[in-house]
């Protein structure tokens, strides 16, 4: 099967999970047209999905965001002209790389109500919907096989362990001090993802959305200080 049928079929499963029980959370709606991340949108770029690029990076952010955000680009059926795509974008030209080159998914799968977009997606442990949204990474890393895998935000990087065994230092990281000062720091080589049956390498990023805003306070955290473009540069080479 090709990538975007593949993709296509991704998307009917993430809208067939529930949002987990005794929360507010909305389930996923899908159907942008347009460049979106996975689940909402196919994760991919105009120009990749016109070349039929192979992409050979994952960016997995922590959650689509909000119902208003989502209505909000409903009318032009994409999102690559907010914040969070186009500053990964710079970042990855920064760094050397072809934005177009990068799936962009999700870690959970579903909405927030209303109209923030921060804020923590699940509160309390739900066994069933975090497998069913592991489970589906775990498709998508098997099939895409990435070089490298950009892990957008704390968030995420908490629990990535959970995908990546070697990223333990990284379990319950709150701050960005405890990933970059962690025993593995902010990037690791040619780890394992076993459930996905490849090797790859893993950077952490600040969420895109934020931009270049606290790179001069992230770089105070790390032994050695380095710019993210520096850090995404050696993680893909």
């Amino acid at each position: 099967m090709s990538l975007l049928g593949s993709i296509v079929r991704w998307q009917a499963e993430a809208l067939k999970i529930p949002p987990p029980s005794d929360t507010n959370l909305l389930p996923a709606v899908g159907g942008l047209p347009g460049p979106a991340f996975f689940p909402e949108g196919l994760g991919l770029s105009e120009s990749a999905l016109c070349q039929n690029d192979r992409p050979t990076i994952i960016a997995i952010g922590h959650n689509f965001g909000c119902q208003e955000y989502r209505t909000e680009i409903q009318v032009a059926g994409r999102e690559d002209d907010k914040p969070t795509w186009r500053n990964l974008d710079a970042l990855l030209g920064q760094a050397g790389a072809n934005p177009s080159q990068c799936f962009r998914t999700n870690w959970f799968v579903g909405l927030l109500p209303g109209g923030k977009q921060t804020g923590r997606f699940l509160r309390k442990p739900d066994y069933e919907y975090q497998q069913a949204c592991l489970s589906l990474l775990v498709k998508q890393i098997q099939m895409i096989k990435p070089t490298a895998i950009l892990i957008l935000g704390p968030e995420v990087a908490s629990r990535a362990s959970n995908l990546i065994p070697a990223l333990a230092p990284w379990r319950g990281a709150e701050r960005w001090v405890d990933i970059d000062q962690s025993t593995i720091g902010h990037s690791v080589r040619d780890v394992e993802v076993s459930a996905a049956s490849i090797r790859t390498n893993v950077v952490a990023l600040l969420h895109p959305s934020f931009g270049i805003a606290n790179q001069g306070r992230r770089m105070k955290n790390m032994h050695v200080p380095r710019t993210e473009a520096e850090i995404l540069r050696a993680a893909l080479e």
